[in-house]
């Protein structure tokens, strides 16, 4: 047998011989990956005159590492539902309707009423900058970005209804 092979094989076998130990599937995958890594840096060193007893031997001192660390490692029961952090699917689709009715009603805006809402609250543009910059006096950029809230809040509120009486 090559020694590829005989290493499969005795890989094969030295996952057999570590889940019937530790009933853990996912533990013997990493336990015979670091046996195989402690086995290759030991015969780096030393000559090893039985690769497969060497390889049991180190297998059986992890199978005894994982119990021993497993016990020092206070448990924790979970609750049914874990807390977590990222948003719920149904919050991603409200917020993802909200985007798009949002760029719906900047679409449907008289082009200078969208243009100073978008300098003003989305660029963060000061109301002298934006009437320098587009030939208006203060006060009328006021009134652009106040009639493009209304404008907003009252399509917004609608697209909500529409959404709750859909659901219901």
């Amino acid at each position: 047998m090559t020694d590829l092979a005989s290493l499969r094989a005795q890989r094969d076998e030295l996952y057999h011989f570590i889940v019937r130990r530790t009933r853990d599937p996912a533990a013997a995958d990493d336990l015979v990956q670091e046996t195989f890594a402690r086995l290759l840096t030991y015969e780096k060193a030393r000559t090893v005159a039985d690769r497969a007893a060497l390889g049991y031997r180190i297998a059986l001192n992890l199978v005894r590492d994982h119990f021993r660390s497993r016990k020092r490692r206070p448990t924790q029961m979970l609750d049914e539902e874990i807390p977590c952090q990222a948003p719920a699917p149904e919050q991603i689709l409200m917020h993802r309707q909200k985007v798009e009715v949002f760029g719906k009603v900047l679409d449907a805006m008289p082009p200078l009423r969208r243009d100073v809402f978008i300098r003003r609250r989305l660029h963060g543009q000061s109301t002298r900058e934006i009437a320098d910059a587009l030939a208006m006096n203060e006060a009328a950029v006021e009134k652009h970005v106040v009639r493009a809230l209304e404008q907003l809040h009252r399509e917004m509120s609608k697209a909500e209804r529409r959404a709750a009486g859909g659901r219901l």
